[in-house]
């Protein structure tokens, strides 16, 4: 794992219920079919995740990252969306987005990371165990500028009354 990636991702070993998983080195085919992360899901917990890209910044340049999740529940069932979220690569364009944007961003020679929150305050009191999110893209800039793509979440337990 680079430290510019590394640099925008916040992880505390100390909570068994945060991970952070980085897939590198990406062909345009590993991202049509999709990456896949595991985001293990208990009750009791309440989650919060991300996602990383890292974009080449010399490759055709385009407002947005579009990428599509499809997340499967233990149960088998799948949901789908696809979300655009905005490339960052200074401070005037992260201001732009106002105080309470979930984007971070790192500029590494070539290379710029961006880390955009994905979902919050999500609860599994229904079906807990191994969900999947399947990550892809099928825009032909996405495919030709992501280098690698990382999945975070971080379950926090709920307050008892």
């Amino acid at each position: 794992m680079s430290a510019a990636v590394c640099a925008i991702v916040v992880a505390s070993c100390d909570n068994p219920h945060e991970q952070f998983s980085l897939v590198q080195d990406l062909q345009p085919e590993d991202l049509r079919r999709g990456i896949s992360f595991d985001l293990p899901m208990e009750e009791g917990i309440t989650y919060s995740t991300a996602v990383v890209c890292r974009l080449d910044a010399t490759e055709h340049f385009k407002e947005t990252v579009d990428l599509t999740f499809e997340v499967i529940s233990p149960s088998h069932e799948s949901y789908k969306e696809t979300v655009a979220f905005p490339l960052v690569s200074n401070v005037r364009q992260k201001a732009a987005l106002g105080a309470g944007a979930e984007v971070q961003f790192k500029r590494c020679g070539a290379s710029i990371d961006n880390q955009w929150g994905w979902r919050r305050n999500i609860t599994c009191d229904t079906v807990p165990g191994r969900w999947m999110v399947l990550v892809s893209t099928k825009d032909e800039t996405d495919l030709k500028r992501i280098q690698a793509l990382g999945f975070s979440y971080r379950g926090e337990r709920d307050e008892q009354e």
